[in-house]
């Protein structure tokens, strides 16, 4: 596996991207993003992929990997980034999906597959049951889990899918022995990270995320693409369900929920050293800084 591969993460609007657009484009590295939303072809202005014009200007994968009518789980993620990842080009990995990130560096044992016969079962309990099974049978993950994850049944039949047959005990150890490589995250002050967060909203409109949605709407999309923030709201302005300024609105309030979610799961899984983005008044400056954490710890061992 590659041994130079450097880590950057933070919330949605945190400005990830655009530090390691930044560093590639002076030192070369190819760009491997790490979000989930990222991979689905033709969503592209809701996503905040990056821009046709920074892609030319730098090699990037992780992208376009599937078609939003398709479902798209993390170990197809993991299969399709490794060739980049093994090959002998120096790496930027960037971005907010944290499960991404930690299987890549701490690997991927625990993550069973999907166990389409249990979560027939499991998705028969009502919350209360599902919530009792998951503290007793997935104890490790389940403290693991947001306050808002807590409440998400989706979330907890997950857990018991992947700790399904391994008991608490066996959980807590193989939690406690996993290495946590020292990782790269951008901080931003709240209130800035709310302007950001509206402004990127305000241009994703502009930019046309409005004719986007009228070509996805078209198509059976999976439930994970048609509740995409800022696409489930703009295919409810496209069916007459919502105004166009309400859509924004709900587009920010999700956003908002996300990028909290993110900080509550990076500070729990990961071990980050934070950098405070309002320290630096240029992108130039907040870049350097990014790169002499990345070269005091030194590249970071990937483990798929």
């Amino acid at each position: 596996m590659n041994s130079s591969v450097h880590f950057i993460v933070g919330p949605t609007a945190s400005g990830k991207s655009g530090v390691a657009q930044y560093i590639a484009e002076r030192e070369g590295q190819l760009i491997v993003s790490a979000d989930s939303m990222n991979l689905y072809r033709g969503m592209d202005i809701g996503t905040a992929k990056p821009t046709a014009r920074d892609r030319e200007k730098v090699d990037y994968a992780g992208f376009d990997l599937t078609d939003p009518t398709e479902k798209f789980n993390v170990a197809a993620y993991l299969a399709a980034v490794k060739p980049a990842l093994e090959s002998e080009r120096e790496i930027i990995v960037a971005g907010g999906t944290g499960l991404y990130v930690k299987c890549m560096t701490e690997g991927f044992d625990d993550v069973s597959p999907e166990n389409a016969k249990l979560r027939k079962a499991l998705e028969a309990l009502d919350f209360q049951s599902l919530a009792k099974r998951a503290k007793n049978e997935a104890r490790a993950l389940y403290e693991k889990l947001t306050e808002d994850d807590q409440q998400n049944p989706r979330r907890l039949i997950r857990i018991l899918e992947r700790t399904a047959g391994v008991t608490p005990a066996q959980q807590d150890r193989a939690w406690n022995s996993k290495p946590k490589p020292k990782l790269v995250g951008l901080y931003v002050e709240r209130e800035t990270l709310v302007k950001r967060i509206e402004k990127r909203v305000d241009e994703m409109y502009a930019s046309g995320l409005l004719d986007e949605a009228k070509e996805l709407i078209k198509l059976d999309l999976s439930q994970t693409a048609m509740q995409a923030i800022g696409y489930a709201e703009v295919f409810a302005v496209l069916n007459n369900e919502m105004t166009l300024e309400d859509a924004k609105e709900r587009t920010v309030i999700r956003t908002r929920q996300l990028a909290k979610r993110q900080m509550t799961w990076f500070r729990n899984q990961l071990n980050i050293e934070w950098i405070h983005t309002a320290d630096f008044q240029s992108l130039e400056k907040l870049a350097e800084a990014v790169s002499n954490v990345w070269k005091k710890t030194g590249p970071t061992p990937v483990q798929i």
